[in-house]
């Protein structure tokens, strides 16, 4: 040890009583297996709402919602009433306990009053994105649709800025 660290001074091994009892472990009684919980729990999908928190300068999933209905190319209260009666939440974060509710809550602070709002969770939450991806993955239209990661390096960020993106509702 000297040779890693020079300051390094090895306790004598000669006879106190001392030393005997230190070595010796003591039982490991309950409150060695006991964790404690505070706060952090309940923050820590909090900050899915609030990315402020950990300084990240982003929206909040309750805002983005919000975001996304306002940036709609046509302004059609229909469809924003489509929309907002059934938001889709999967991934494993929306196995959360509460957070359903807390979503639902945030978006209808954001919406006119009276809007309905209506969020369902995936019946598989974690796999659900998955398998959709997969499925529209197989269909024919797949490479029509979609440009490849050699397309993005070859014709660079400015044509992914410029390709025609067409959503269909």
């Amino acid at each position: 040890m000297q040779e890693l660290d020079p300051t390094f001074v090895p306790k004598s091994e000669t006879g106190s009583s001392q030393s005997a009892e230190a070595s010796r472990p003591r039982p490991l009684t309950k409150e060695d297996f006991q964790i404690a919980f505070g706060v952090e729990r309940f923050r820590c999908p909090e900050i899915l709402f609030n990315p402020n928190w950990i300084a990240v300068d982003q929206a909040g999933l309750d805002e983005m919602a919000g975001v996304s209905i306002r940036r709609l190319s046509c302004k059609d209260e229909g469809l924003e009433e489509r929309l907002t009666n059934s938001i889709l939440v999967t991934g494993g974060s929306s196995i959360f306990p509460g957070i359903i509710e807390r979503l639902e809550a945030g978006i209808r602070m954001i919406r006119p009053c009276g809007s309905p709002i209506k969020v369902v969770r995936a019946l598989d939450p974690v796999m659900d994105a998955w398998r959709g991806a997969a499925a529209y993955a197989t269909i024919p239209l797949f490479h029509t649709q979609t440009f490849s990661r050699m397309d993005y390096f070859e014709k660079g960020e400015d044509w992914l800025r410029s390709y025609q993106l067409k959503y269909s509702l």
